[in-house]
């Protein structure tokens, strides 16, 4: 990518004081700007940013304007469409997307553009990864259950990203951080060959030194973590009276029971789980929040949570949702107390 052809000093005006202002962490508004006046100041700060907008086209929006004017690499950090119900039909899309933006976070990337929703639901405080090098040694034996469970499918033939498949000592993976997916070649444990190929051709395409394979799904169980998560379901049956509500929440509880039995666990359990944490628990060092017109964005802020706790008691009242569901967003109190600990840009 191109660098950025612009700086805060070379356009001059009020914008040496504006850069000045952004990296002392003073809180900054700037009125009277047009949109792509506003993905110029973004694309030209030089911090870590998280570029803030009220829904997911906006986000896209933002995310190719800034990357185009800055030459950085921008990652989105899409919401979950579903956090209170349990088997719920999860966009992989946005899901993937959401997961390559907290990797970017995690690791300090320039540039992170974030639907308003998207930075009120859990993370995880470590987001694994598998690195194939050239040369190296990677126990192949235990590739499988590695993969299954960073939420990694087992397939036949690899097709769709976040899935995988093993022929003798070759491995086919579609990563959810790549464009085409890639077969390795393996002798023993060593990493031989890494071959990326086109996904609709077939074609092989140039080969690489190294493969960075990123986690599939944000939940990450800690050893020994089963006994109390299983605890908590047991506990959580206890506040439902309705006997209708009560058997469906014991079968949910039954089948999340299994899946840890089997050394799984699924999203709906993140606010019980060790490795959550906030959007200010995987915030870079000297990150900038840059909200893309303040008073829409907390406007949708305030219906966002009035929403969760209306849908969460119906849920709860039919056994859909256990009382640490409602845990699933951050409290908006403490959002709004974690602002004033970054430094903030409101571009009106």
């Amino acid at each position: 990518m191109s660098k950025n052809f612009f700086s805060f000093e070379q356009l001059n005006g009020d914008y040496p004081e504006l850069c000045e202002n952004i990296r002392c962490g003073m809180p900054t508004a700037v009125f009277g700007i047009s949109q792509p006046h506003k993905y110029l100041i973004a694309s030209m700060i030089d911090a870590p940013i998280v570029y803030i907008t009220a829904d997911a086209v906006a986000s896209r929006k933002a995310a190719e304007n800034i990357a185009t004017l800055s030459g950085k690499k921008v990652e989105l950090l899409s919401a979950k469409d579903e956090v209170l119900l349990y088997r719920k039909a999860l966009s992989k899309d946005a899901y993937f997307r959401r997961l390559n933006g907290i990797h970017a976070l995690q690791t300090g990337g320039p540039v992170v553009v974030a639907e308003i929703d998207a930075l009120l639901q859990l993370f995880p405080k470590k987001l694994p990864v598998l690195e194939f090098v050239e040369g190296e040694e990677m126990d192949f034996f235990s590739l499988p259950e590695r993969l299954v469970k960073m939420g990694y499918a087992r397939v036949s033939e690899v097709e769709t990203k976040g899935s995988f498949a093993l022929r003798g000592d070759i491995l086919d993976i579609y990563p959810i951080n790549c464009e085409n997916p890639a077969r390795i070649d393996f002798f023993g444990d060593t990493v031989e060959h890494i071959k990326p190929y086109d996904i609709v051709t077939g074609n092989r395409l140039r080969l690489v030194k190294s493969l960075l394979v990123l986690s599939a799904t944000d939940v990450v169980l800690e050893q020994g973590e089963e006994t109390h998560l299983k605890a908590a379901l047991a506990s959580g049956l206890k506040g439902f009276s309705d006997v209708a509500a009560y058997d469906r929440a014991t079968a949910i509880a039954d089948e999340l029971t299994s899946a840890l039995e089997t050394g799984t666990a699924d999203g709906y359990l993140l606010p019980l789980m060790q490795n959550t944490t906030d959007i200010f628990g995987v915030l870079p060092e000297g990150c900038v929040f840059v909200f893309d017109e303040g008073k829409p964005l907390f406007d949708k802020l305030h219906a966002i949570y009035k929403e969760h706790e209306e849908r969460y008691t119906r849920l709860a009242e039919g056994g859909e949702a256990f009382p640490f569901a409602k845990a699933q967003l951050i409290g908006q109190d403490y959002f709004m107390r974690g602002l004033d600990k970054v430094g903030k840009v409101a571009l009106q």
